[in-house]
């Protein structure tokens, strides 16, 4: 958590390295953090604050494990008010103090009292009652670790063997905790256990990237290696299989899974696996553009759709392109081009949470000439950092990458001036990619409300004069700058108390405010001045107290901050949002380029504290909210696979598409659809309203399976009718049947009504009724001749609209190819070869 140097959830697929398990918002080096970022934990950098349980509060007040400086550890049981170093725990007599570094920090989800602190050296320390005591287990340098999800004492740990330069990864197993460990396979390069929960998984089912026997290894990490596979075992390593070949890298995201693989034609690509089934079955991701992929980000894998961010070309240093996938995660439409990112990957791409279809993101405005600057240029060589040198924009959509629009600029600053902004004007903040100033943040217990540091242009500026921090309560919609300068923030009380810090330069206060920003207190916290990194609290937002975390003197600095005594009362009237005795309102999010109060196809209406109510939420306040569907609206769709939106707003076909599958698939049964460019938002839930203007169309399977078997039927039902007929007309007459029994009728009809049509009906007439003529009145088509041509006309001709009989009283051809009504349509609309 915190705004300032956190982790969020996102993985990269790229040469070189694994799927970290999250990435660092700052300019942090590997040997800095814990790479483990795991739901009940807070990790920052140079710091991981804290050991929670599955309940989360009980456990942050009871204490936890937390790392500061340099390899130095502390335990904290008051919430972070006073602690004690685990040194004197870990360390020997007559050790020097590098020999105790730990560079890592792994807390079980199994079990909460067990934990590992993972050594720089050959020795690890392990604890099962939460620090209290530790076991000294020494099993060489290992370089990574794995702490199984269900049984606390298995442990997964790789470390390098034989001798340089001919090193290599090896993959061991601990089911002792760390007292005695067993190899399982060389070669390895990235490894996970499963979910011994999940379907066909084992408690000793591991997942990893393996390199083939007896092949050569690449001779840099930087590449991509045809020699490895991604492979899964059973029954650790006994034996194993290869799930997909060539697979390099891989990420999980519950519930897909996500698997790069090389193309062993060319060494720089790569094409990604996926799987929605957790890991069970893989299927190719398929992409709207003939580009090579060479790496890939999974952004986001919330509400049943994957965000990844694809790197296309070498050259794409510091853009990229974002897609979005369906609901299987493999057909990926774009969804914003350029996103601008930083040379590890790290994209400006922010989910706000707590309200669903919501993102921004900055772009590169690739028409504008590029700000280069001499510090912009040092940057970016040294340090990998951008700002100052690519024209950004910043944008924002409610309907999850449907529509992107700018941000509305506020119409005021901080001390009532008034802002000017023209057409071409909007807001522009700050992201992940900008190590210099707060990047948007939002938390899920604080609905609805964002913060952020930016500037009021033509594009985002790093020059320190212009940088703000501002924020939004409505979830993007609109904006007010709340503060001059840049600050970092964190939220607590479920949003209803802010928390700023100057993270520009050294301070001894921090700014606070109980209504959102309406009034803000300015509270020294310390004597002397520190230069603040992050303030953070624990994961449920639900907390007042916080932990300010900085450096003085190249030291490590933490102080508690505790507002549980500051404020005067229990906020009341939950039951009654809205009403004048309450200290709640009711709040619901909305679409901006759409009218009324819906948000992916349904109406949700939260309950939270009034701006200027002078009340605290407590922890145990559960939000509560209500949910309705929407009409269906063009906003509730995004352009389908293979087409992208053209200048008018519309989806448009992607130049030089391959048509394949876009017609009948291959193993057609029955029906299959032709899509109308569009496809539902994943997890929008409209119903009814536009909908049939933009979904796709339903069409039956060509052949006998399907347009074959109603042609068919149509004939037959003909037939039928026409015996029937027959029959009541000789009988009316007083002629001889043709047939005597249901047995002769069937043979009738088997023979096509040869023994009573016989080659008269060349004449113009029909012979066998008797020896008289019939004309076309005897059927009882009267005087309607375009009807009775019909009979005699080509049916295939006909349903194409290309007979010149057609009849005069058909019903114009619909946009489905259709034409007139009554049984004959069925075939019509069947067979129409202009759809495709």
């Amino acid at each position: 958590r915190g705004s300032g140097n956190g982790w969020d959830g996102a993985a990269v697929l790229g040469p070189g390295g694994g799927a970290a398990g999250g990435v660092c918002h700052g300019g942090c080096s590997r040997g800095d953090f814990d790479l483990e970022a795991v739901p009940h934990r807070l990790a920052s950098r140079g710091y991981a604050v804290g050991q929670l349980d599955a309940e989360g509060r009980q456990a942050a007040r009871q204490g936890g494990l937390r790392q500061v400086s340099e390899g130095q550890h502390l335990q904290e049981t008051d919430d972070g008010l006073n602690w004690v170093s685990q040194r004197d725990k870990i360390a020997e007599e007559d050790e020097e103090p590098f020999q105790s570094r730990v560079q890592q920090m792994l807390f079980s989800k199994a079990h909460a009292d067990y934990a590992v602190l993972h050594g720089y050296s050959d020795v690890s320390w392990y604890t099962k009652d939460q620090g209290a005591t530790y076991a000294r287990h020494s099993f060489g340098a290992m370089v990574e670790m794995k702490l199984h999800p269900t049984n606390p004492e298995w442990v997964l740990a790789s470390k390098y063997e034989g001798e340089f330069p001919s090193r290599y990864l090896s993959l061991f197993v601990s089911v002792d905790f760390g007292k005695s460990w067993k190899k399982l396979s060389s070669n390895v390069f990235q490894f996970e256990w499963a979910d011994p929960g999940a379907k066909g998984r084992q408690e000793r089912t591991i997942y990893a990237c393996v390199r083939k026997q007896d092949t050569q290894p690449k001779k840099t990490l930087t590449s991509w290696d045809p020699n490895i596979d991604f492979v899964v075992s059973h029954d650790f390593f006994g034996s194993s299989k290869v799930v997909v070949e060539h697979g390099n890298r891989f990420a999980v995201h519950p519930p897909y899974w996500f698997v790069a693989a090389m193309n062993p034609e060319e060494e720089l690509e790569v094409k990604m696996w996926v799987s929605s089934d957790g890991g069970t079955s893989y299927q190719t991701s398929h992409f709207p553009y003939q580009l090579s992929e060479r790496s890939y980000r999974v952004v986001d894998s919330k509400e049943g759709s994957v965000f990844v961010q694809v790197t296309h070309s070498q050259r794409d240093m510091v853009f990229a392109n974002v897609y979005l996938s369906g609901e299987d995660g493999r057909m990926y439409s774009l969804t914003l081009r350029h996103v601008v990112k930083d040379f590890k990957g790290m994209s400006d791409f922010e989910r706000v949470n707590g309200v669903d279809g919501v993102y921004i993101a900055n772009t590169a405005d690739t028409g504008a000439k590029p700000q280069f600057t001499l510090a912009g240029g040092l940057q970016a060589i040294l340090g990998g950092q951008v700002d100052g040198m690519v024209p950004t924009k910043t944008s924002i959509t409610f309907d999850k990458g449907g529509m992107w629009s700018p941000l509305k600029a506020p119409e005021k600053d901080s001390r009532g001036h008034r802002v000017d902004c023209d057409s071409k004007c909007s807001l522009h903040l700050n992201g992940k990619t900008s190590h210099r100033y707060g990047p948007v943040y939002s938390s899920p217990t604080s609905t609805g409300l964002i913060m952020a540091t930016g500037n009021v242009g033509q594009h985002l500026h790093a020059r320190a004069d212009e940088v703000n921090t501002y924020f939004s309560r409505d979830a993007g919609r609109t904006w007010e700058e709340i503060l001059k300068g840049s600050y970092i923030y964190e939220y607590g009380d479920h949003g209803a108390l802010m928390v700023l810090a100057d993270n520009t330069k050294a301070t001894r206060e921090v700014i606070y405010s109980w209504n959102e920003g309406l009034n803000w207190t300015h509270f020294e916290f310390w004597d002397h001045q520190i230069e603040v990194e992050n303030i953070i609290t624990e994961p449920t937002g639900a907390s007042q107290i916080f932990i300010i975390y900085g450096r003085r003197h190249d030291k490590g600095v933490l102080m508690q901050l505790n507002f549980e005594t500051l404020h005067e009362r229990r906020c009341l009237g939950v039951e009654s949002p809205g009403s004048d005795v309450s200290d709640y309102e009711e709040w619901t999010p909305s679409d901006a380029l759409r009218s009324g109060k819906c948000l992916l196809g349904r109406k949700v209406t939260y309950t939270r504290r009034k701006r200027a109510a002078r009340c605290f939420n407590g922890r145990d306040y559960d939000r509560k909210e209500s949910e309705y569907a929407c009409a269906c609206a063009r906003t509730d769709f995004e352009c389908d696979f293979g087409y992208q939106l053209n200048s008018k707003k519309e989806c448009e076909r992607v130049p030089d598409m391959p048509l394949a599958g876009f017609g009948a698939p291959d193993d057609c049964s029955g029906s299959f659809t032709i899509t109308r460019g569009y496809r539902k938002v994943p997890g929008d839930r409209c119903i009814g309203g536009e909908a049939s203007m933009w979904e796709p169309s339903k069409r039956s399977c060509p052949g006998f399976g399907g347009t074959g078997t109603v042609i068919l039927f149509v004939l037959a039902s003909l037939a039928v009718v026409l015996g029937v007929f027959t029959y009541q007309r000789r009988k009316e007459q007083g002629m001889t049947m043709p047939w005597q029994s249901v047995g002769d009728a069937v043979d009738f009809l088997k023979e096509g009504g040869r023994s009573v049509f016989s080659s008269a009906a060349s004449r113009g007439g029909y012979r066998g009724l008797g020896t008289e003529m019939l004309e076309d009145d005897d059927f009882g088509l009267g005087e309607d001749d375009d009807d009775a041509q019909v009979l005699g006309g080509s049916l295939a001709d006909y349903a194409l609209g290309t007979s010149s009989s057609s009849p005069a009283h058909a019903a114009p051809a619909t946009n489905a190819g259709t034409a007139g009504a009554g049984p004959i349509d069925v075939a019509i609309d069947l067979i129409n070869l202009d759809e495709g």
